[in-house]
């Protein structure tokens, strides 16, 4: 089955780098305040309230350590951010044929770059919340009790967590968006999945219908190509990296 690179080693470090830390710190928060907020005296709370606070630790450190892999890289993810927080008519029309589309083959969701506005929206959220959960965190943390802080805690949680909830239910669940779970894992998805899911995207990086070749990206912008050799995994994959961005 013909596969195309959507990801890049760096992309998928960082994104691991985040997401895990983070699914520890929800999970442990939620047990923490459902289960002993109101009887603090049950057992293991101690053991929990770490395992939090590890995850607190990790989404600080191993971010900075997956970037710090890969130091030439940095434009990439400045890329990628510069993408998410972009917005056209294209992708609100996206959000409100979404529902519609998820129950009708006629609804046609419109074309969409290398992330769909839902995905764009889960980038802002944790982008926005990521120094406030550091923040609080550390406050409460190191103050013991910080009731302002507590609050900015939990509350930047519950505004997160829904769309951090969908995000993992379209990575593993959704029949028709599983399948790009395998980007964030080997960095390659199936080819007409791609040209479907992410088709402005796909022609960009790989021509269009009529062109099943490859593409060379000349600029980095186009597929957020590094400015130094790829790793051993992903050489041989396209798209190729142009004389210029091999240097």
């Amino acid at each position: 089955m013909p596969r195309v690179l959507r990801f890049r080693q760096s992309e998928r470090w960082l994104h691991w780098g985040l997401a895990v830390p983070f699914l520890v710190c929800l999970v442990s928060a939620a047990a923490l305040i459902g289960f002993y907020n109101f009887s603090p005296g049950r057992p293991h709370r101690d053991i929990l309230s770490w395992i939090h606070k590890a995850g607190g630790v990790s989404l600080v450190v191993l971010p900075l350590l997956a970037l710090a892999r890969r130091p030439s890289e940095i434009r990439l993810h400045f890329q990628n951010v510069r993408q998410a927080w972009g917005w056209t008519l294209k992708d609100i029309k996206w959000l409100v044929l979404l529902a519609a589309a998820a129950v009708s083959k006629r609804v046609r969701l419109p074309d969409q770059g290398k992330f769909n506005a839902g995905e764009k929206l889960n980038f802002m959220a944790v982008m926005t919340s990521y120094p406030l959960f550091i923040l609080t965190g550390a406050l409460i943390w190191l103050t013991g009790a910080n009731l302002l802080a507590w609050i900015a805690h939990v509350a930047c949680a519950l505004v997160v967590a829904p769309l951090v909830l969908g995000h993992v239910y379209m990575a593993l669940i959704n029949p028709g968006t599983r399948k790009g779970m395998s980007g964030m894992v080997t960095g390659y998805v199936d080819r007409e999945w791609a040209r479907e899911h992410y088709r402005e995207w796909y022609v960009e990086n790989y021509g269009d219908d009529t062109d099943h070749g490859r593409k060379t990206v000349p600029d980095a912008a186009h597929f957020g190509s590094a400015t130094h050799q790829i790793g051993a995994s992903e050489r041989a994959g396209p798209p190729p990296m142009s004389a210029h961005e091999s240097r």
